[in-house]
């Protein structure tokens, strides 16, 4: 064989063996972050004061005491449902110790046109609010970096810019969201659909089993090359009896 064939068999093995591991490794550490999504959901509920204090509450259960700001409500863009494109609706919610954040509400549809936005419920007096602390890791994909229009509400964004956000209310925003509880009727209100996708769908042993396609694939490689090998070997060999 020649060493064309031989350096084409090292590189597609390697490749595959690489990947291979590189899908334990993301097994791995989907596992680890999956343990740690549990066991914070878990913790007592925490009010907002004691989130912002913190290092890390993602995914910590919460429980807020406040009132919404019914005039300034939020529409995160692109949030699509069984196919159906929508909205997120973010309200900004006043603790009774006097802290601000963003609760999601759920999922709202877009309707026929995008010139039209939906009509926003209201939710009226002192409420109680359960959820999950959220944020995007790193910076969400957005066609086109966005400015923030003045005095439009509701206020349609691409991404929730916690800091931008607070600014054009005129307080200071905690830098996450609350999910709220999936079957929490606010304000006595009929939930809107909240089909939370905290965890990812792709598990540790989809992982594993992408890692095993790698290895059998570096097995046939190699498998296919020694076949190969032994034919090519017996061919010469008949070659010089015949001579």
């Amino acid at each position: 064989m020649t060493l064309i064939a031989f350096t084409s068999l090292f590189m597609v093995v390697g490749v595959c063996l690489r990947l291979s591991w590189w899908q334990l490794e993301r097994a791995e550490e989907k596992r680890i972050w999956l343990a740690q999504q549990a066991e914070r959901s878990a913790m007592t509920p925490a009010s907002l004061d004691a989130l912002l204090n913190d290092a890390s509450p993602l995914h910590r259960s919460a429980r807020l005491e406040g009132v919404v700001d019914n005039a300034h409500p939020v529409l995160l863009d692109n949030r699509t449902l069984n196919g159906i494109a929508g909205y997120h609706l973010l309200s900004p919610m006043q603790t009774h110790s006097g802290l601000w954040v963003l609760i999601n509400r759920g999922w709202l549809p877009r309707g026929a046109s995008r010139q039209v936005l939906p009509d926003i419920p209201s939710v009226e007096g002192s409420l109680v609010v359960t959820g999950t602390v959220y944020h995007t890791s790193g910076s969400p994909f957005v066609l086109q970096e966005e400015e923030l229009p003045d005095n439009q509400w509701p206020l349609r964004v691409q991404k929730v810019d916690f800091g931008a956000i607070g600014e054009k209310l005129g307080v200071e925003l905690a830098p996450f969201e609350i999910r709220v509880t999936p079957e929490l009727a606010l304000g006595g209100l009929t939930p809107l659909p909240r089909h939370w996708q905290d965890v990812t769908p792709m598990g540790p042993e989809r992982h594993k089993a992408y890692a095993l396609q790698w290895l059998c694939l570096a097995i046939a490689a190699l498998v296919i090359f020694l076949f190969a090998a032994s034919r090519a070997q017996r061919k010469r060999l008949t070659q010089q009896q015949g001579r």
